[in-house]
C-alpha cells in the first residue's frame, strides 16, 4: 500500500486527486494539506511514502516545503505536481531533493504511473524540462568519450557494470531489482550508485538519471 499526502491550496484539486488515487486498491491518501508548512508538520504524524506537492501556495510554497521535508525526512519521496512550467522551478525543486516534477495537464493514467514509478525509485521529470534541467544541474562541461567522461578537466572512467546500473536506474528499477538482475547484493548496488554519483559530481539519483539521458550514456 502506497501512503500518499496531497499538498495543494485548491480544495477541488485535493479532492479530485484523492478520488483518482483511491480508485487504486494499492494506494491510500493518508493526509491532505493546504500549504507547505502544514505538509511539513503532518509528515511526523502520518509518515507518507510519497507527497504530491504543488508549487504555488500561500504561507510556504512547495519548493521551500520540499527543502524542509527532505532535510528532516529524506526517505519521504516528493513528486511535484503543479501547473508551473517555469524552468527555474524545476531546477530548484530537484536541487532541493524532489524525486520528480510533473505538470497538472497529465492524464489520470499518467498520474498513477508517475506515483507508482516514484515509489519504486524512478525519477520522474516531465520530458519538456529534460534539456533545461540537465544544463542547470551541473554547469561544468561534460564531454563523453565512450565510457570516459571529462568532468571539469578530469577524466572519469565508468566500468561496463556501472554503465549497466545507470541504464537500469533510467529504466526505473530499484536497488533490489538491479541486484537480482546482476547477481550482486543490494548493498553493493547502493554503494556503487553512491560512487557513480560522486564520480560525476552530481547530488542524487535523479540527477544521475537525467544526466545519463541527456548525454546518451544509455
Amino acid at each position: 500500500m502506497i501512503r500518499i499526502m496531497i499538498v495543494d491550496d485548491q480544495k477541488l484539486l485535493r479532492e479530485s486527486f484523492k478520488h483518482i488515487i483511491e480508485n487504486n486498491s494499492d494506494m491510500k491518501v493518508v493526509a491532505t494539506a493546504v500549504n507547505g508548512l502544514e505538509a511539513y508538520e503532518l509528515c511526523g504524524e502520518v509518515n507518507p511514502d510519497i507527497i504530491l506537492m504543488d508549487v504555488s501556495m500561500p504561507v510556504c510554497d512547495g519548493l521551500e516545503s520540499t527543502k524542509l521535508i527532505k532535510s528532516k525526512y529524506p526517505s519521504i519521496k516528493i513528486l511535484i505536481l503543479t501547473a508551473s512550467n517555469d524552468e527555474s522551478d524545476v531546477a530548484e525543486a530537484i536541487n532541493y531533493g524532489a524525486d520528480g516534477y510533473i505538470l497538472k495537464d497529465i492524464g489520470t493514467e499518467e498520474l498513477i504511473i508517475s506515483i507508482k514509478s516514484t515509489s519504486l525509485g524512478l525519477s520522474i521529470i516531465h520530458r519538456n524540462f529534460l534539456n533545461t534541467y540537465s544544463l542547470n544541474m551541473n554547469k561544468s562541461t561534460h564531454t563523453i568519450q565512450g565510457t570516459v567522461l571529462n568532468i571539469e578537466g578530469i577524466k572519469v572512467s565508468l566500468s561496463e557494470r556501472e554503465i549497466k546500473i545507470i541504464q537500469m536506474i533510467v529504466e526505473g528499477q530499484d536497488n533490489k531489482e538491479i541486484g537480482a538482475s546482476l547477481f550482486i547484493a543490494e548493498g553493493t548496488v547502493k554503494n556503487t550508485i553512491t560512487e557513480i554519483i560522486s564520480k560525476l559530481q552530481l547530488k542524487h539519483r535523479t540527477q544521475l538519471a537525467v544526466y545519463a539521458i541527456k548525454n546518451n550514456l544509455v
